[in-house]
């Protein structure tokens, strides 16, 4: 078995020597945590399966289920309490120990692959044209068609109801691994390895909303009144959003020009691309972009080769996740490897406002000054909605590991009508590889919309373009730490205030940004 050194830790009694060959061993797993981002790289931006990642899988469980390594680790954990630094990184470790452990287990990975593999294969053929559920997607954010929009919608459906059986299994399997290690439920395992607290999120959520509610209606009715809807549908919410402002924007959002546009912004910041171990490249893809981060030294950016306004926000969301990840410490690999999603997250909302920056926008498009206004109109459009349909899958999913016998389609159903206020047709939880692959995550989203506008008011700004002051603070302060500090304690560090949905809710409810 490769365990890296790691089982041998316990037959060493000397200290110095202990962290030596326990920093040996992490760097040796490092290594083979970037094989498996390279090999994931080629999965999904070349459409490279590698069987290779079935072995890496299989020794990350042997090493993350080792039960002797894991009680070794706790022991040294204790002596190590008055040293933050290792209790820390032992801290990390352990907790990622628990999540990788039940996550590779056996049973659970079967079907998870089962489950993956029936939603990769599905296609159907709508108007002559065949789709799946990743051109769905692309398709229901950017097409006018709304009939075709709504076809797609209740194929997506079917599949996940064929689905739902071996979707239910895999939930039941994850709560049953939660529950003998003492938790209530899968959702809330992973909710602690987040630090943070679903039930107070949900009450947090209910609050902004009513808070929003006025503004909420008032860009549901403009929606209504430009498109000619009666109601709007759950297939109509993001492209509402991203096509609401009129313009020729294909012809001036050309994904071509990503690279261009990165370079200018990262100039902004008194940086050079030249000089970041960054790779951006434009692919046919079924979402707007991701970011994998291997190493502080490769980073690489894939955003979708679509012209839209909508790849330049994925994009410069990504760019956020790149700048976190060239910025974090590698010092301690643990710390930079096992990051957390809430923190990194908020750097990449924060670049998000980039795409809404007047400055940006006039210097690097050309725009007339009614094109620019619209796009900074469509920012409050743009956080309500993503806040309400974030709050609704986590939603949504949270129910499923609460009540896992419920019927699934009933349960999006009554969500979409808590959060939307309306009846409506909801997609089926089993088409969403985002929660058979990334789950309890969406909340992770709100919370970060909350760590922005944090930034954004201890600053006094409204986007971080052509401030590089400001970007040293966040590296000094925020990202080169990584996970040395918890999330809300690096929030605390830059913004000096604990975190808070205070100022989210003030943006949100106001229609306007303080500062």
């Amino acid at each position: 078995m490769m365990y890296f050194g790691m089982d041998k830790l316990a037959d060493i009694t000397q200290m110095e020597e202990w962290k030596r060959a326990y920093s040996a061993a992490i760097e040796q797993l490092d290594l083979l945590y970037q094989e498996e981002n390279r090999l994931y790289y080629s999965t999904y931006a070349q459409g490279i399966q590698s069987e290779r990642l079935r072995e890496i899988m299989s020794v990350k469980h042997n090493l993350m289920t080792n039960e002797s390594i894991a009680l070794e680790l706790e022991s040294k954990k204790k002596t190590f309490e008055k040293d933050s630094i290792w209790n820390r990184r032992l801290e990390v470790f352990l907790s990622k120990m628990k999540q990788e452990s039940l996550d590779s287990q056996d049973e659970l990975v079967a079907v998870q692959h089962m489950l993956q593999s029936e939603l990769l294969e599905s296609s159907f053929t709508v108007n002559g044209k065949e789709y799946n559920l990743g051109s769905v997607h692309s398709t229901i954010m950017e097409d006018p068609d709304r009939e075709l929009r709504k076809r797609l919608f209740k194929e997506a459906k079917k599949v996940g109801a064929r689905n739902e059986t071996l979707f239910r299994e895999l939930i039941q399997i994850r709560n049953q691994l939660a529950k003998e290690l003492g938790y209530q439920n899968y959702y809330h395992f992973r909710c602690s390895l987040q630090e943070m607290d679903m039930e107070a999120y949900i009450d947090e959520m209910n609050d902004l909303l009513e808070s929003a509610r006025d503004r909420s209606d008032y860009w549901d009715d403009r929606i209504k009144e430009k498109f000619g809807y009666k109601e709007i549908h759950q297939y109509d919410q993001y492209f509402s959003v991203f096509n609401y402002q009129e313009s020729s924007e294909a012809d001036l959002f050309k994904a071509e020009r990503i690279k261009e546009v990165f370079f200018g912004t990262l100039a902004s910041f008194g940086l050079s691309m030249d000089d970041l171990p960054l790779s951006v490249e434009c692919l046919e893809i079924p979402y707007g972009g991701f970011c994998i981060n291997i190493h502080p030294t490769d980073t690489r950016v894939v955003v979708n080769k679509r012209d839209a306004y909508s790849v330049y926000v994925s994009g410069l969301h990504e760019l956020g996740h790149a700048i976190d990840g060239v910025y974090s410490s590698y010092q301690y690999p643990e710390l930079y490897r096992f990051y957390s999603s809430i923190a990194a997250e908020g750097v990449a909302e924060l670049f998000q406002t980039i795409a809404t920056d007047k400055e940006f926008l006039m210097k690097h498009f050309k725009l007339d000054e009614t094109t620019v206004n619209q796009l900074l109109e469509q920012k409050e459009l743009m956080d309500i909605k993503m806040v309400k349909m974030n709050f609704y899958y986590s939603l949504v999913e949270y129910e499923l590991y609460t009540n896992p016998e419920r019927n699934f389609q009933e349960v999006a159903n009554e969500c979409y009508k808590e959060v939307f206020g309306a009846e409506g047709e909801a997609f089926h939880p089993a088409s969403e590889m985002f929660y058979i692959e990334n789950p309890a995550f969406f909340q992770d989203y709100n919370m970060a919309l909350a760590i922005r506008e944090m930034i954004l008011s201890a600053f006094k700004i409204t986007s971080p373009y052509g401030k590089p002051e400001i970007i040293q603070q966040l590296v000094e302060k925020y990202l080169e730490p990584n996970q040395l500090y918890t999330w809300q304690e690096r929030v605390n560090r830059l913004c000096s205030e604990e975190f808070t949905f205070r100022y989210l809710k003030r943006v949100l409810g106001k229609g306007k940004r303080n500062g």
